[in-house]
């Protein structure tokens, strides 16, 4: 049977396993970092759906969208400024004029020429044409963005219908179609430009009459035509919208098929008095659509359709129009626009699948597309919702790539971080938010992105990077005081838990003696906290006591308006110090003030967690029984029996236990670990407690039960991330069973062999597999077999630098078995100089049994000197 070396109260590999599923010990913050600022990219992604939805044609899909964002209370208030002009425009288009009023009346941002604009085209709907003229002269075109140009010659265009000067208002609407800045934008200026037409149309009971005439005594004229449409619109404009309808209807069916031109203004006409919500409005654009002789037309029946279709199978019947109209190779001129609104309609629907595939496909068969923007945020809106952010960060630098210069292009880096920085790529993270900075969107400050690039250097295990970025961004401008000092709290935490709390703490004693100006006092308290148990951490206790009792005074002079926080931190305070008390060994005070602090502050976590505390101090003292006693109090106690350090409690009463070592304590131990699970299954904590269970029966003698219990944990905890544990147990007890069954023994040696050689396991886990693989084939009397294992673990963990530097004293313990179990196969066999060379590489790499190896040189008269 292989003797298993367990000198401590937890094998090294079971106490690194814990210091992930150990609850922290309590303190303001003392467990956590200051969360990630991941404020922008949410609203970057829905502003971006939104505003495609409406450029899409559906507005009311957009000014949902809108109005979800602006119920956000961290959306920035440039942001908000934009997003409530977006949602004006987006009830414009779908014709909620009332409501759009009350949002621009409701409007907090500045009064530029975009707000004038909404102003003036509000004003224009409602016929309010001396409010459109005054918002007009309190705005300016050149002030606008290049999407909005458009819309501003449109409005003035509108004056002059109102003011008919009917030859004046047709050449800027020309105009505006002539300024827009997408096809998407032309249909939406062309339909803009029918309505206005169509309300153009009242006429007196004279002009009505004579109208009719013209009509009728040029039939297949133009003038006839243009007559026909001025009266149809005359007849919407007085509320007979049916005898216009059949007027248009008449026109159609006698119109030659020549004049497919003035079929699509009839059709069009048609639809908008019909309405894009009747059956005959969708089918008169649905004809449009179709048989349109020019794209622009057809882009427009595109847009009118899609804001018609408000349901999901409303939405579902364009789709299969569109479908049918992708496989007519004569719409080639309209492909793009049918694959992209397919693309957002599916994107609506949440057909994630379909709607990548054709975004995609737009991409692909048109490259050069005046669409590519818009189905790359179709593919981004995909990717986001899906929290595929590696395939939203390359999205996002493909649209970078496209657009130009400005807020959209800035707002986008940060999302590239943010995206990264979500897809667990660090480093990348922390570049993308680097080139953030020097493109700073207005609406992202700067604080939050130096405060997300040193928390992604952290993450990055970039420690040195991340001081030195923190140490220069604090002359940066907008650097405010608490992004930087939640920042420093990140850093030195994490410090703190890699072991470097010399320097941790030197650099909290050097931020606070700088004063901390602009710091709020519930994070400069924090700060001295940490100070102090970082004074604890580096074996300072009575810098530690000195330092609580300061910080006990202040919070007495000063206190917190926090009550909840002021309770919190006198608590965690009062136990730093008791514990600096017990390690300066005045065990009365230090005892009387746990008791204090239980009976002041009896619910709170530093009350609960001073029971592991007095526990620790008694096992130090040797004490086993009474830490045992401790614990078990604790957790007997009814409102505590739900505490977070309750199965911590048990697990480290069962150790107590395990160390008296006599069988019924060993047996004890089982039954608290056997209450741990049943009482807490859900605890992290679980998988370790089984996984002693099963070294409690090995030292019982119990090895089928162990190994039912290993296998057990193999088999429905194969995702945890200490599985590659009980593999290896599960490996030790088969081969204490296997003096009499070779399945056992062989089975054992395929466990061994193959995490010896799993790339994914720790490397001191892999030198320990390595060196019982070899053991195992030595007590199997193949000595050969056993020396070229054992040298395989030397060569691949010890020789090789790079693996060497990964080795933890665990696996340094390991390492030192193998070259003596190596040693002695060469002395069996007489090779006395290579057993001699194995024994001096224990002493050259100053491994542990090199006392042991020095006494094998000394007997050969071998020096054991150390390595140069």
């Amino acid at each position: 049977m292989m003797k298993l070396a367990r000198p401590f109260l937890l094998s090294v590999w079971l106490m690194a396993a814990l210091a992930s599923a150990q609850v922290a010990g309590p303190g303001p913050l003392a467990g956590e970092h200051a969360a990630a600022q991941l404020v922008p990219g949410g609203w970057i992604v829905a502003e971006g759906r939104a505003n495609a939805a409406l450029q899409a044609g559906f507005p009311a899909t957009a000014a949902a969208g809108f109005r979800e964002l602006l119920r956000d209370p961290a959306l920035p208030a440039e942001a908000r400024h934009r997003v409530t002009l977006a949602l004006v425009t987006s009830l414009l288009d779908a014709g909620e004029l009332a409501e759009a009023e009350n949002n621009l009346n409701s409007y907090l941002g500045p009064r530029n020429a975009s707000y004038h604009l909404r102003a003036g085209l509000l004003a224009s709907a409602g016929r309010r044409t001396a409010q459109a003229k005054a918002a007009l002269a309190a705005g300016k075109a050149e002030d606008l963005p290049a999407a909005d140009r458009g819309w501003w010659l449109f409005l003035q265009a509108g004056v002059a219908d109102a003011e008919n000067d009917f030859a004046r208002a047709n050449t800027l609407y020309e105009q505006a179609i002539g300024a827009a800045v997408s096809p998407l934008q032309r249909a939406r200026l062309m339909l803009g430009q029918e309505q206005a037409l169509i309300r153009r149309g009242a006429l007196n009971e004279a002009q009505m009459a004579n109208t009719r005439q013209t009509m009728e005594r040029f039939p297949g004229q133009r003038t006839g035509y243009d007559a026909a449409r001025t009266y149809a619109a005359a007849l919407a404009e007085q509320g007979r919208a049916p005898e216009a309808q059949a007027i248009l209807q008449r026109q159609l069916a006698v119109l030659p098929a020549t004049e497919r031109n003035v079929a699509d203004q009839f059709r069009l006409m048609l639809g908008l008095i019909a309405g894009e919500d009747s059956v005959a409005g969708r089918q008169a654009f649905r004809q449009l659509l179709r048989d349109g002789q020019r794209p622009d037309t057809q882009r427009l029946a595109l847009q009118l359709l899609a804001r018609g279709a408000k349901t999901p199978g409303e939405r579902e019947q364009l789709r299969r129009d569109m479908a049918d109209l992708l496989g007519n190779p004569a719409q080639r001129a309209i492909h793009e626009d049918l694959t992209l609104a397919r693309a957002q309609s599916e994107l609506l629907d949440k057909m994630y699948a379909e709607a990548e595939q054709h975004a995609r496909q737009l991409l692909e068969l048109y490259p050069g597309s005046a669409l590519k923007a818009a189905a790359l945020g179709v593919r981004l809106a995909v990717a986001w919702d899906q929290k595929r952010y590696r395939t939203a960060a390359d999205v996002i630098a493909q649209l970078r790539a496209v657009i130009g210069e400005g807020r959209e292009r800035a707002e986008l880096g940060v999302l590239l971080a943010e995206a990264f920085f979500r897809a667990e790529d660090y480093r990348n993270a922390a570049d993308a938010y680097a080139a953030a900075l020097h493109e700073l969107p207005a609406v992202v400050p700067a604080g939050t992105l130096i405060f997300q690039r040193v928390l992604a250097d952290i993450r990055a295990d970039q420690i040195d990077a991340a001081a030195r970025q923190l140490d220069e961004a604090v002359a940066t401008p907008g650097f405010d005081a608490v992004s930087r000092w939640q920042a420093e709290w990140n850093l030195v935490k994490e410090m703190q838990v890699r072991g470097q709390s010399a320097a941790a703490y030197a650099r909290v004693e050097r931020l606070l003696a700088g004063g901390a100006p602009g710091v709020p006092a519930e994070l400069r308290i924090r700060l001295m906290w940490l100070r102090a148990k970082l004074s604890f951490d580096n074996s300072q206790p009575g810098t530690t006591l000195q330092q609580a009792d300061e910080l006990l005074a202040l919070l007495g002079k000063d206190g917190l308006a926090d009550a909840a926080l002021r309770t919190e931190v006198t608590s965690t305070v009062q136990l730093l110090k008791a514990q600096a008390l017990l390690a300066l060994k005045r065990e009365a005070d230090g005892i009387a003030l746990l008791d204090k602090l239980r009976g002041d502050f009896h619910d709170t976590a530093a009350a609960q967690y001073s029971y592991l505390v007095q526990a620790g101090h008694l096992t130090q003292r040797g004490d086993l029984a009474g830490a045992q006693r401790v614990l078990i109090s604790f957790v007997d106690t009814k409102e505590y029996r739900q505490s977070a350090y309750a199965p911590l409690a048990l697990y480290e009463a069962a150790l107590s236990l395990e160390q008296q070592g006599l069988d019924r304590h060993l047996e004890e131990a089982n039954k608290l670990l056997e209450r741990l699970v049943e009482a807490y299954p859900r605890d992290e904590l679980v998988f370790h407690a089984r996984l002693k269970q099963g070294d409690l029966l090995r030292k019982l003698n119990f090895f089928p039960q162990a190994r039912q219990v290993y296998e057990n944990l193999i088999n429905n905890s194969g995702l945890h991330p200490d599985v590659l544990l009980a593999q290896l147990a599960l490996a030790d007890t088969l081969f204490a069973q296997g003096a009499n069954s070779v399945v056992n023994y062989e089975s054992a040696a395929a466990i061994f062999e193959r995490l010896r050689d799993l790339p994914t396991a720790p490397v001191d886990l892999r030198a320990e597999a390595g060196y019982k693989w070899g053991y195992a084939l030595a007590k199997r009397a193949q000595p050969a077999k056993a020396q070229t294992v054992f040298w395989s673990v030397v060569d691949a963990f010890l020789l090789d630098a790079a693996q060497a530097l990964k080795l933890g004293a665990k696996g340094r313990y390991w390492i030192s078995r193998t070259l003596l179990e190596l040693g002695q196969i060469h002395e069996d066999a007489g090779r006395l100089d290579e057993a001699q060379r194995a024994y001096r590489l224990i002493v050259d790499y100053k491994l542990s049994g090199a006392a042991q190896a020095q006494a094998k040189l000394a007997r050969y008269g071998a020096a054991g000197g150390a390595k140069p």
